[in-house]
């Protein structure tokens, strides 16, 4: 079974995770049989492992990981990677991929710039 974890930096305040929640509830509300989770590098929880660790418990086989990022920079390209690899290791039986951060995806930044546009 696949699951999606969203993967988000974190922050110091609480109310800055409203629209991460709000994105997994979407998904939730559009694929309620597809298994999902969010995740945060730093300061909030889940952290990665603990989303990885909830997916696998619920059947999880493999899991693509979903950064929430505007661009690849060091907590992708490095931080992510290194948790995957110990994820890897730590389940060895689970496949796990990656998708490209949302502002490197065409249609996210066409959707932006559209928005932007409106703001004129």
């Amino acid at each position: 079974m696949t699951a999606i974890l969203f993967f988000g930096h974190g922050s110091r305040d609480p109310h800055w995770r409203a629209p991460f929640d709000a994105i997994l509830a979407d998904f939730h509300g559009m694929h309620a049989t597809k298994l999902s989770a969010l995740a945060f590098l730093e300061f909030m929880q889940p952290d990665f492992n603990a989303a990885v660790a909830s997916l696998i418990a619920q059947n999880a086989t493999q899991i693509r990981v979903i950064p929430l990022f505007l661009a690849a920079g060091a907590h992708t390209r490095k931080d992510l990677t290194q948790l995957i690899e110990d994820a890897q290791a730590k389940y060895p039986n689970v496949r796990f991929t990656v998708a490209p951060p949302i502002g490197e995806v065409d249609s996210i930044r066409a959707a932006i710039s559209s928005w932007v546009a409106t703001q004129i």
